[in-house]
């Protein structure tokens, strides 16, 4: 039986600064799922192919998909309108070469965040319909997989740290509530 509840070795320390208060670890946190989800992928799609479409294998499919179309694109939208922006703010002039650096990254991200949807699109579609075409599943799992991870390794060691180490707490909060309030969580109260 395939496990794909997301768990940590370190759940229980990341759960306590995991708020809206805290939004990179918030991120990181995502970013944890991400990594958990996009390789129960991979690993379903070579148990489809051992044993086919079973009750229990719809099931963890049903859990995958779940995850990549409703939280990852939240947190796509959490990045691209609110984290993104704020780092761009820090020199909006592009006067330090750090800024036109950083600036490139991101837009590399926003561009890998195009065409990760555009691959889950087709997984999503092929777990859907509980496609027997098990070598092109595996195949494009393994691809996104590969792709979810790296893209994660450069924001969690690239993009976060200078985050943290540039913007100040107060505006860390105001990204938090901004995130909280578009996800309609209203009574927020980040003091």
């Amino acid at each position: 039986m395939l496990q794909i509840s997301p768990h940590s070795k370190d759940s229980s320390e990341h759960k306590e600064s995991v708020t809206f208060e805290n939004p990179l670890e918030l991120l990181l946190s995502c970013h944890e799922k991400i990594l958990h989800f996009s390789s129960a992928l991979s690993e379903l799609s070579a148990t489809l192919k051992k044993e086919g479409w079973s009750d229990n294998i719809t099931a963890s499919a049903d859990q995958i998909r779940r995850y990549f179309n409703v939280a990852s694109p939240e947190h796509h939208l959490d990045e691209e309108h609110h984290l993104f922006p704020a780092i761009i703010a820090l020199d909006p002039e592009l006067k330090k070469t750090e800024s036109i650096e950083i600036i490139q990254l991101l837009n590399s991200m926003i561009k890998e965040h195009v065409e990760s949807d555009a691959l889950w699109e087709t997984l999503d579609s092929m777990l859907e319909e509980k496609s027997q075409d098990y070598d092109t599943l595996i195949k494009l799992s393994k691809r996104f997989k590969a792709s979810m991870h790296e893209h994660a390794r450069i924001e969690n060691e690239q993009i976060f740290p200078y985050a943290r180490a540039r913007i100040s707490p107060d505006a860390l909060k105001q990204i938090g509530l901004a995130i909280a309030q578009r996800r309609g969580i209203k009574q927020l109260n980040l003091s």
